[in-house]
C-alpha cells in the first residue's frame, strides 16, 4: 500500500515539474551557452569579467606558475650538480660554521 502511495506522489511531482518547465522554461535553468555568460565582480579591483575570461586569466597564471617553478627546480639542481662536481665550493657543517652568539668553537677567532 505505502509503494503505491510512494508511485502515485512521485508522478504527481513529475506531472507538476514538467508543467513547471512548460509554463517557465528557463527560470531557474542555464543552457550551456549562458553558463559562461554570467559576469562576476572581481572583489579586489572591483571589475566586471565573463566567467570565462575569469577562468582563462586564472588558468594561464596556474600555468605560468607552474613553469616558472619547473625553471626553478631546475636551476637549483643545476647548481646542486655543480656543487657536487667542484670540490673548492664546499658547503660547512653547522658543527663548523662561525656562531652568531660571539662564543666560537675553535676556529681561532676570537681566542
Amino acid at each position: 500500500m505505502k509503494k503505491i502511495l510512494f508511485n502515485i506522489r512521485e508522478f504527481a511531482w513529475i506531472v507538476a515539474d514538467e508543467i513547471a518547465d512548460w509554463l517557465y522554461p528557463y527560470r531557474n535553468r542555464l543552457t550551456p551557452e549562458e553558463r559562461f555568460e554570467v559576469r562576476v565582480k572581481e572583489p579586489m579591483t572591483g571589475e566586471m569579467w565573463m566567467v570565462e575570461e575569469l577562468i582563462q586569466q586564472m588558468n594561464e597564471k596556474v600555468d605560468k606558475l607552474q613553469d616558472d617553478m619547473l625553471y626553478v627546480k631546475n636551476k637549483l639542481a643545476e647548481h646542486e650538480k655543480l656543487l657536487e662536481l667542484n670540490p673548492k665550493f664546499r658547503v660547512r657543517k653547522a658543527s663548523e660554521s662561525f656562531s652568531v652568539s660571539g662564543s666560537v668553537r675553535g676556529n681561532g677567532i676570537n681566542t
